[in-house]
């Protein structure tokens, strides 16, 4: 009598998963997300909490300082914008599309704030903004410089 070793994974079995369970992820999946919703783009961000004030940079590169919109409300920071993409060539044939393009939202709560003496600047791809701690106000809009 030999021992035959079994390839047979239990969990890629038809009683743990249906024949089709994973089809229905992959059709409801694609590379950037959902099927059927817009793809976005999310930049990222660091938020650094200092003595006197906080700091949050954001990763924007391709990003237009005039598309840029910054305001504080309460105590919520928004910072809103469009990563335009300009296509010149009508009749170019991708191979690959991984840089993302579209509208984005991110939002920071900042409880301790005080929004008059918010500085934002835009060097090399990078949006930095610089908020003093302080008393909190009800709304202010902010202009980067």
């Amino acid at each position: 009598m030999s021992i035959i070793k079994s390839n047979n994974d239990p969990f890629q079995s038809d009683l743990y998963f249906p024949q089709g369970f994973n089809q229905l992820f992959q059709n409801f999946f694609d590379e950037k997300g959902l099927k059927g919703m817009i793809p976005g783009f999310k930049p990222n961000s660091d938020i650094i909490e200092k003595e006197k004030h906080y700091e949050i940079h954001l990763s924007i590169p391709g990003v237009k300082k005039e598309d840029v919109k910054i305001t504080f409300e309460k105590d919520l920071l928004i910072v809103e914008g469009e990563k335009k993409h300009e296509s010149k060539e009508k009749n170019a044939k991708y191979y690959r599309r991984e840089i993302s393009y579209g509208k984005f939202s991110r939002s920071f709560h900042v409880g301790d704030a005080d929004p008059s003496g918010i500085e934002a600047s835009f060097t090399d791809g990078i949006l930095n903004i610089s908020i003093p701690k302080g008393k909190p106000v009800q709304t202010s809009t902010i202009i980067i410089k």
